[in-house]
C-alpha cells in the first residue's frame, strides 16, 4: 500500500496595523487625483511667471504680390505723372522681436500672485482630503476591530450553548427533559450560528470598503490600543480655528481674492511696453533687400496705451471683487462657527458614550451572574432550556455591546484629534 505525503503549507495572512493603515491612504486614487491638481496648479504658477519675464518671439513673411508696387510723381515745369516702381512682387521679411511689459498697472505682479496662492490652495485642498479618508479609514478599523470582539463573543456563546445542549441531551436520555427544550437549546444554537456568519459578513464588507479606500488588499487588521483618554476640549477647538486644512483653504481664498481685486484696478491705470527688433527684409530669402528699400528694417519702440472708457465695465468688476471678498469671509466666519460647533457635539457625543459603557458594563456584570446562576439551576433541574438559552444569548449580547461601545470611544478620540487637523494627529500617531 503507497502512502501518500501531502504538504499542506500554512497559508499565513498578515494582519495590518493601525499606522500602515494610514500611510497606505497615499495610495489612494482620490489623493492620487488630488496630487495631480496641485502639481498642476504648480505648473500654472511656474507659467504665471514667465510673464515678468521678457517674450522673444520670431517671425518669417512672404508674399507674392498680384502687381509690383509702384508710385506715381508729378515733377515741374509740365507736372507731368511718372509712375516707378517701388518694390517688387516678391517680397520677404524676417524678424526678431523682444518686447517687454514695463507696467500695467501691477497686473503681472497680481497674476503672479495668485497663481501662487492657486498653488497653496491646492496643496491645503489636498491634504484636507487626506485629513478626510483618515477619518473615514479610522472608522471603518474602529468598526471591523468592534465585529471581531462581537464574533469572539458569539463564539463564546456557541460554545456555551453547544455544552448546554450536550447536557441536554443526557437529561432528555434519561428522562429528565422535554424534548421540547432539547429543541429549544438547538435552536438557540442555530441562532447564534447565524449571528456569526452575519457578523463574518459585515467585517468581509467592511474589510472590501477599507482596501477600496487605501487601494490595495486587506485581509485582517490588529488591534489598537486606546490612549487617548484625555482631550482638552479648548485646546483641541483653537488648534481646529488656528491651523485645520479647510480653514486654511479659506484663508488661502481670501488672498486669492485680494489679487482678483488688485487685477481689476489694474485696468484703471496705463500700460507701458517696451520693444526692440532685429527685422530683414528683401524679394528673396537671403534677406538682403529688394533694390527699392534697405533690407534692415531693425527698431526699437516703446507703446503706451490708456483705456478712458469702457461702459463703466471696470468699476463694475472691481466692485463685484470686493462683493466676493466680502462673501468668503462671511463663509470662513460661519465655517469657523461649524467647526466650533462640531467639536462641541463630537465632546458630547463621547461622554454620552463613556456613559453608555459604564452602563453596559454593569449590564455584563449582571448577564455574567445570571448566567452562571442560570447554569447552576439548570444542571440541577431547577430552570428551563430557554431560561438558560436566554441568559446565554443576553451574556453574548452584552458583551458584543461593550466591544461596540469600545471602539466608538476610540473612534471618537481619533476623530476628534483628526478635526482639529493633521498637525496633531500626525503628533499622536507614533505614540501608538
Amino acid at each position: 500500500m503507497k502512502r501518500v505525503l501531502i504538504l499542506i503549507l500554512p497559508i499565513v495572512i498578515y494582519a495590518q496595523t493601525y499606522k500602515e493603515v494610514i500611510k497606505s491612504i497615499d495610495e489612494s486614487l482620490l489623493l492620487k487625483s488630488a496630487k495631480q491638481l496641485e502639481l498642476a496648479a504648480k505648473l500654472s504658477y511656474q507659467a504665471a511667471k514667465g510673464k515678468n519675464m521678457p517674450s522673444l518671439d520670431a517671425s518669417l513673411n512672404a508674399a507674392y504680390l498680384n502687381e509690383a508696387p509702384a508710385a506715381t510723381f508729378r515733377l515741374p515745369p509740365l507736372f507731368t505723372p511718372i509712375t516707378t516702381e517701388v518694390g517688387t512682387k516678391k517680397q520677404f521679411d524676417g524678424t526678431l522681436l523682444l518686447t517687454y511689459p514695463l507696467f500695467t498697472g501691477f497686473a503681472v505682479t497680481a497674476s503672479v500672485d495668485k497663481a501662487k496662492f492657486e498653488q497653496e490652495k491646492a496643496h491645503l485642498k489636498a491634504l484636507d482630503l487626506k485629513r478626510n479618508l483618515y477619518i473615514q479609514a479610522t472608522t471603518l478599523y474602529t468598526s471591523i476591530i468592534a465585529l471581531n470582539q462581537t464574533i469572539k463573543a458569539q463564539n463564546e456563546a456557541k460554545s456555551a450553548v453547544t455544552d448546554a445542549y450536550k447536557k441536554a441531551k443526557g437529561f432528555y436520555e434519561n428522562g429528565m427533559l422535554p424534548l421540547s427544550d432539547l429543541y429549544n437549546i438547538q435552536a438557540k444554537r442555530y441562532a447564534i450560528e447565524a449571528e456569526i456568519v452575519d457578523s463574518m459578513s459585515q467585517k468581509t464588507q467592511l474589510l472590501n470598503q477599507l482596501a477600496y479606500l487605501i487601494n490595495q488588499p486587506v485581509q485582517s487588521i490588529q488591534p489598537l490600543t486606546n490612549n487617548l483618554q484625555n482631550l482638552d476640549k479648548s485646546v483641541i477647538i483653537q488648534t481646529a480655528l488656528k491651523s485645520r486644512e479647510d480653514i486654511l483653504v479659506l484663508k488661502q481664498m481670501l488672498k486669492i481674492d485680494q489679487e482678483e481685486t488688485k487685477l481689476a484696478k489694474s485696468k484703471l491705470f496705463p500700460t507701458i511696453g517696451l520693444s526692440a527688433a532685429i527685422k530683414r527684409k528683401g524679394d528673396s530669402l537671403a534677406l538682403n533687400g529688394d533694390g527699392h528699400s534697405n533690407a534692415d528694417q531693425s527698431f526699437v519702440a516703446a507703446s503706451l496705451s490708456w483705456n478712458l472708457f469702457n461702459g463703466f465695465s471696470n468699476k463694475h468688476t472691481i466692485e463685484a471683487t470686493r462683493y466676493k471678498t466680502l462673501a468668503d469671509k462671511m463663509m470662513l466666519n460661519d465655517y469657523k462657527n461649524r467647526i466650533t460647533t462640531e467639536l462641541n457635539n463630537a465632546f458630547l457625543q463621547l461622554k454620552a458614550t463613556k456613559a453608555k459603557l459604564k452602563s453596559a458594563q454593569m449590564e455584563q456584570k449582571a448577564a455574567n451572574e445570571y448566567y452562571k446562576l442560570t447554569k447552576g439551576r439548570f444542571e440541577n433541574q431547577l430552570a428551563s432550556a430557554d431560561e438558560l438559552s436566554r441568559s446565554i444569548a443576553d451574556l453574548a449580547a452584552t458583551k458584543a455591546k461593550i466591544a461596540a461601545l469600545e471602539n466608538q470611544i476610540l473612534n471618537q478620540h481619533i476623530t476628534i484629534l483628526l478635526l482639529s487637523g493633521l498637525d496633531s494627529f500626525a503628533q499622536w500617531l507614533p505614540t501608538i
